[in-house]
């Protein structure tokens, strides 16, 4: 049974340049989703859905962590409680991934939440604090 996992990746000067998606694909039959990325010659960060067996997942982390990556589960979503929501917007302008799009026709807030990588930053910026963290 293959599932959907969503991890930080957390790279160092010595190994952004590794070929993790290529490895992913044909050393553990994963199908890597990056979800986003900020990588440069300093190192930095990818958020990255992984699809495949748990097995394969588990030693794909393995794999990854002997390379010095550093593998974060992100185990938790943003939901939002409908009945607390006003529409205001001010979730639309902070997220990165655009999860939040204001329909045009309504003028209500859209949550995507199959776009949202669960960064937090709609978390402060809700003012009826509608946005929630819940476990997967």
């Amino acid at each position: 049974m293959r599932i959907d996992k969503k991890y930080l990746l957390r790279f160092t000067p010595s190994n952004f340049q590794e070929p993790v998606s290529y490895e992913l694909v044909k050393r553990f039959d994963i199908v890597p989703n990056i979800l986003r990325a900020q990588v440069d010659e300093n190192g930095g960060g990818l958020i990255l859905e992984m699809n495949g067996r748990v097995a394969d997942i588990e030693e794909a982390k393995v794999y990854m962590e002997g390379l010095g990556i550093g593998v974060k589960a992100l185990d938790k979503h943003i939901d939002r409680d409908e009945s607390r929501c006003t529409h205001c917007g001010s979730c639309v302008s902070i997220c990165p991934t655009k999860a939040f799009v204001v329909n045009r026709r309504t003028w209500e807030v859209e949550f995507e939440s199959e776009l949202c990588i669960a960064c937090e930053s709609c978390l402060s910026a809700c003012p009826p604090r509608a946005m929630m963290m819940k476990p997967w």
